[in-house]
């Protein structure tokens, strides 16, 4: 197939395409967030229910269908199996989908799914830890400065934000851990606040903010109202607003810029 044929390929068999992977690619999202933070190898290790420890096989792992087929059950214990992974899979289809209706250009498309993983990773692990692996964020930082610099091209001043945003997040944390006994922005939110300073552009980062504390107050209240806790994971609101802000960054700018002309 010539690059004329992948161009004459319908938008609709793209976006099954895209569908297709994110499930695929969601099923690895669950498989690495549940075993990153838990010490245990994610590359060469296979899959295992973990209440029986039986190695699952292919039937198993088809991605929302076996947890339908299966009722929701491990095959071999009847173990219930968390609606996390379905959902999660599901999610990414729709992620993917997204970015493929957003972008044509193969270079960034790849990225954006690269970082979608990234974040989604992320992002489980931050509601069920409270913590986010800086190896994974570190990743997540290089995709983005390679968007920043294949999309705007401003490096340089992406990286002079991401380091202000940094410093001043790791500051807010040490002193109100000083001073209140608790942090109010951890050190991880820090770090992913600063790639989201890498990323986009100083107008869209603006939005980002807005986006970002909008889902943070309403994760806040929900947290507090289904789990009781004061305390709540800032980074999925954060990557949300991260991910939203990607995919309608071209169109702030162009609005921006439409305005100040």
């Amino acid at each position: 197939m010539t690059l004329t044929d992948i161009a004459n390929v319908p938008q609709a068999a793209w976006l099954g395409v895209a569908a297709v992977l994110g499930l695929v690619f969601g099923s690895f999202v669950t498989a690495l967030s549940y075993r990153l933070p838990r010490g245990q190898d994610f590359v060469n290790a296979r899959s295992k229910c973990p209440a029986c420890g039986t190695t699952l096989q292919a039937r198993d792992l088809v991605p929302v269908l076996s947890w339908a087929f299966n009722r929701a059950r491990c095959r071999v214990c009847a173990a219930p199996v968390s609606v996390r992974y379905p959902l999660t899979e599901l999610l990414m289809a729709a992620i993917f989908v997204s970015a493929v209706m957003y972008e044509a250009r193969l270079m960034e498309l790849g990225l954006l799914l690269v970082a979608a993983v990234l974040m989604m990773t992320l992002t489980i692990i931050d509601l069920e830890t409270k913590r986010l692996p800086l190896p994974l964020l570190a990743i997540l930082a290089v995709v983005c400065g390679m968007l920043r610099w294949l999309g705007p091209g401003d490096l340089q001043n992406g990286l002079m934000v991401a380091a202000a945003v940094a410093a001043l997040g790791l500051v807010t944390a040490t002193a109100t851990r000083a001073w209140f006994g608790a942090p109010i922005i951890g050190a991880g939110d820090s770090y992913a606040l600063a790639i989201a300073g890498l990323a986009l552009p100083w107008q869209a980062f603006g939005v980002f903010l807005g986006v970002a504390g909008i889902l943070a107050l309403a994760l806040g209240l929900l947290w507090r109202v289904f789990r009781g806790e004061a305390m709540f994971p800032f980074a999925p609101a954060l990557f949300a607003a991260l991910w939203l802000t990607l995919l309608t960054q071209d169109l702030m700018l162009g609005f921006v810029t439409e305005r100040l002309a």
